[in-house]
């Protein structure tokens, strides 16, 4: 194990295991995750790593190894403790079944899966490297309303949001609990944000997760207006006005494909817009209108600018004021 003064990470490897004992090694191992019955085509020559950690709301677990196939049967079940979810990414192929319904998996796809139920996975060649994430039944209840419409649906690593997640996925290793670059709550925030977005993809953002927050998600956009030109607006300034929980608010803007940085950015620009196109700030730099726009510096605004009209503050400033512009 890999001790730090507030967490351990516990590593397990069949190497110092005798081959002919290696599958019921890793049989028990598992077990400190999410117990599975698992078996192998060349049973000798069985190798994998495991690294588990325990992540605030969250247990991450790494593991990489020979292909191999699983099944959480009803004995695992029964000998489980607390139930909850697992969410499962891999870096080669994987074929799942859940429930009756076959799921082939790509590589960096996402599946979250329900302990209560029966479930099998297949590697079928080579060695592969998965991320998973144990998740209680509360956080993901908190997080996704319709969570048993997204369970054992494939997320894809591809589309928009999937790709962020699997990103995000891939980033949290159990290393990363011990060198996270935020609170624990801010991190398992972001992922369960970035989980709700994911649904969104696969259910409908005008699906019965939207309607719920509707009138929310209204009052949170005017207070990111009426704030944004702070240069330290943090989601939990407005959660606070809003009397609302930070994470409350992510899944209120997450249900419709939104994030809270996406719409603060945003704000300022329009704040920033609306200054360059008026001649009362003729004579304010543009660094100075990012600035009290909001953008913590004139790079940042560049940027935003170059992104989202494809050229620099100066040059809109330009473009806005330059009569045969407008008429062209």
């Amino acid at each position: 194990m890999v001790h730090t003064p507030d967490r351990t990470i516990f590593t397990w490897s069949t190497e110092n295991v005798p081959c002919a004992k290696r599958l019921d090694a890793y049989m028990e191992v598992r077990e400190r995750f999410a117990s599975v019955t698992t078996s192998c085509p060349d049973a000798n020559g069985f190798h994998c790593e495991i690294k588990i950690a325990p992540f605030g709301a969250l247990t991450l677990m790494q593991s990489s190894g020979s292909a191999r196939a699983s099944h959480r049967t009803r004995r695992d079940i029964a000998r489980s403790g607390a139930q909850g979810y697992i969410l499962g990414m891999v870096d080669g192929e994987r074929h799942y079944s859940y429930r009756g319904s076959a799921l082939r998996l790509g590589p960096l796809d996402l599946v979250l899966l329900d302990t209560r139920h029966e479930y099998s996975f297949h590697q079928p060649v080579g060695r592969l490297v998965d991320w998973c994430v144990r998740l209680s039944s509360e956080w993901v209840h908190r997080w996704i309303l319709a969570h048993e419409k997204l369970v054992g649906k494939r997320i894809s690593g591809t589309s928009p949001w999937g790709r962020v997640l699997s990103g995000y996925l891939f980033q949290m290793t159990p290393e990363f609990s011990v060198r996270a670059p935020l609170p624990e709550q801010v991190m398992t925030d972001q992922l369960g944000a970035l989980l709700a977005l994911a649904a969104t993809e696969i259910l409908g953002s005008d699906s019965e997760l939207a309607p719920a927050y509707r009138d929310l998600r209204a009052r949170i956009l005017d207070c990111i207006r009426q704030r944004c030109c702070e240069w330290e607006l943090t989601v939990g300034d407005v959660a606070a006005v809003l009397n609302l929980s930070p994470r409350t608010l992510h899944r209120a803007l997450a249900s419709y494909g939104e994030t809270f940085g996406r719409k603060l950015i945003d704000a300022r620009f329009d704040v920033a817009m609306r200054m360059l196109e008026s001649r009362l700030f003729d004579q304010v730099t543009t660094a100075e209108i990012g600035r009290r726009a909001g953008f913590p510096n004139a790079s940042h605004f560049t940027r935003v600018c170059r992104a989202r009209r494809g050229c620099t503050p100066k040059q809109l400033r330009g473009a806005c004021n330059d009569p045969q512009a407008e008429a062209a």
